[in-house]
């Protein structure tokens, strides 16, 4: 066999000997999987498979804006050891989602290495995210992310292409977030393990339809995909662009699902005691309207305080905590906060975050700089509440800002 083919494989009785003779010769060979795929999820975060669909209860909703899960009943094998990878091409973007925050992606592979929980390494794979990539050769310069995927489920035994294994959908979820464009990506696959033949690879990736299942080949589908993968053989050498299609349909795409945060608006509004209101007003100024403001994976506003009188020199500290405090005036102030005007405490809760400035001498106003919102989906839709307290000349808590932390 020559040492850089490229194989599909599967179950099609009719296409058994041809099967076989891919064993001693190059080139690509068509045959049918048919069995039910199992289900798992690995939390990147934690390390954790769960095997099996899991339930996520989150404030935040995901959306596909990437689709490429139209399994064609093939799968596709090359030279294992990290010799080989597969860059495949397409156009994210289709569902209009503006947040291009990557939460997780779900993909199909198969496997004939041996099973973690049985004692073997499980499966192994290597994928890579890319923005601007193009098919025939288009380079991967634009990297976004690279994922070594080790111990994923896999066989009962250790085994090979030609042997026995096992198909799975898995869905890999990102902790922090990615910040993937729209636009022309690309995704790869590395085939990081070897199989009991000793040369393809263990781990392999099942194929999808361009466009459908029963199309033409070499079609472009509404994505941007063609019927073609790139292979690079070693990495960073393009050995050729080659296509499984068939006068049946298109098979010749990598299965893979983009999911991102769904768009969810941030939003905010000043408020202060109603009877007896805090003097020092806190405002958020920057960036200015209507540049989006409270959302994941950017920077929190920066905090102006308006001193009522003037003052300092001084401090102050804003406080962002989980609550408004329900009463329409706030609460009184503990020592040293003074009573009445100046001293209604806003905010309540767990604490989320503070950021701190200064103030000179005969001052108006006081800043407290910007600081960057996690990308984490356990923050949309997050209710907040800030208050500063000012330092200098006494001590004081201003009005406050309250909202809703969003995800565009």
């Amino acid at each position: 066999m020559h040492p850089k083919s490229a194989i599909l494989a599967g179950a099609a009785l009719a296409l058994f000997g041809a099967f076989a003779g891919a064993q001693s010769q190059s080139g690509k060979v068509f045959a049918r999987y048919n069995k039910p795929l199992k289900s798992a999820t690995l939390d990147l975060a934690t390390g954790t498979i769960t095997r099996g669909p899991a339930v996520n209860n989150r404030a935040a909703t995901t959306v596909v804006d990437f689709n490429n899960n139209d399994l064609g009943g093939f799968v596709g094998v090359d030279t294992g050891g990290g010799f080989c990878e597969w860059f495949d091409a397409g156009v994210k973007g289709f569902a209009g989602n503006g947040s291009d925050l990557m939460n997780d992606v779900v993909f199909a592979y198969c496997s004939a290495m041996l099973a973690a929980g049985s004692g073997g390494p499980g499966g192994s794979v290597k994928l890579g995210f890319y923005e601007g990539y193009t098919t025939f050769g288009g380079s991967p310069t634009t990297g976004v992310a690279k994922f070594t995927l080790t111990g994923l489920p896999g066989n009962s035994a250790s085994s090979s292409f030609f042997g026995g294994f096992n198909c799975f959908f898995i869905r890999v979820i990102f902790n922090p977030l990615i910040s993937f464009a729209d636009g022309p990506i690309g995704y790869s696959w590395k085939f990081l393990d070897t199989g009991a033949d000793g040369t393809l690879a263990g781990t392999w990736p099942f194929l999808s339809c361009v466009t459908s299942c029963s199309g033409a080949i070499l079609q472009v589908d509404g994505q941007g995909m063609t019927d073609a993968i790139d292979e690079f053989c070693p990495p960073g050498t393009l050995r050729a662009t080659f296509t499984f299609g068939t006068t049946s349909g298109s098979f010749t795409s990598i299965s893979m699902d983009v999911r991102e945060v769904q768009d969810v608006l941030g939003a905010e509004t000043l408020y202060n005691a109603v009877t007896t209101p805090n003097p020092d007003i806190l405002t958020v100024p920057w960036p200015p309207p209507p540049a989006p403001r409270y959302n994941i994976a950017k920077l929190y506003p920066k905090y102006l305080v308006t001193l009522h009188p003037p003052r300092g020199p001084g401090a102050i500290q804003v406080v962002i905590r989980t609550n408004r405090f329900p009463a329409p005036n706030g609460a009184q102030g503990p020592s040293p906060l003074p009573l009445g005007a100046g001293g209604r405490i806003l905010i309540g809760g767990p604490m989320l975050a503070t950021t701190s400035g200064s103030f000179l001498a005969n001052s108006t106003t006081a800043e407290a700089p910007a600081q960057m919102i996690p990308a984490s989906i356990s923050l949309v839709c997050l209710h907040f509440a800030a208050q500063a307290t000012i330092v200098g000349g006494g001590v004081r808590v201003s009005s406050a800002v309250e909202g809703t932390i969003g995800a565009q």
